[in-house]
């Protein structure tokens, strides 16, 4: 999956909480800010909170000249802030959870630039090993953390589990190991886990 590179920072409010997500985990409420959008010399700032029924989202959008210049309503017409919201959010969260990959253990806290994605081998190996335990807790996470950031849930476990080598995975598929991981119950365990 080709992801945007975005210049994001991340700071949680004084006396911010710890929201879980299941096994993600975002500081809420905080100011997300991307540099150089929508051109080189402005930025764009999102207050960042929950909303009760609907999930994390932006409460505000602020677009700021970084060289004083003037900000225009074209700037602003600019500002696909709901795509731009959601492809920096996700470099902000934490992701906690232990796998078991053809018998050794992962610890999903150890991550690259997006702590959602896993590396390469392990995701390739939960797609080998099929509609597992591991690859449905995984399938469970990536669903309704989009869920809850306003993606579309069943096209975002798709694309979560590219890599280099492999395409997303089919919407076919997807869709089976979500039936799936509902019929075992995981939906649950993770609205069990995000209460802990």
């Amino acid at each position: 999956m080709s992801e945007v590179e975005l210049d994001s920072t991340y700071v949680p409010d004084e006396g911010f909480e710890s929201f879980p997500l299941g096994s993600v985990q975002i500081d809420l409420p905080g100011l997300l800010t991307i540099a150089n959008v929508p051109v080189e010399g402005q930025s764009v700032s999102f207050r960042v909170d929950w909303i009760d029924g609907v999930g994390v989202r932006p409460t505000a959008i602020t677009v700021t000249s970084t060289r004083g210049e003037e900000v225009t309503s074209t700037d602003l017409r600019n500002v696909n802030a709901k795509n731009l919201y959601r492809a920096a959010i996700v470099k902000h969260v934490t992701y906690q959870r232990m796998f078991l990959v053809d018998g050794e253990e992962w610890d999903g806290k150890i991550m690259r630039e997006s702590p959602l994605r896993l590396p390469d081998d392990v995701l390739e190996k939960l797609r080998l090993q099929g509609p597992r335990y591991a690859t449905l807790s995984y399938v469970v996470d990536m669903y309704m953390f989009a869920d809850s950031i306003g993606l579309a849930p069943a096209l975002y476990v798709q694309q979560m589990f590219a890599t280099e080598h492999l395409d997303p995975l089919p919407r076919t598929t997807a869709t089976k190991w979500i039936k799936k991981a509902r019929d075992m119950g995981l939906f649950e365990e993770w609205f069990e886990h995000g209460d802990d």
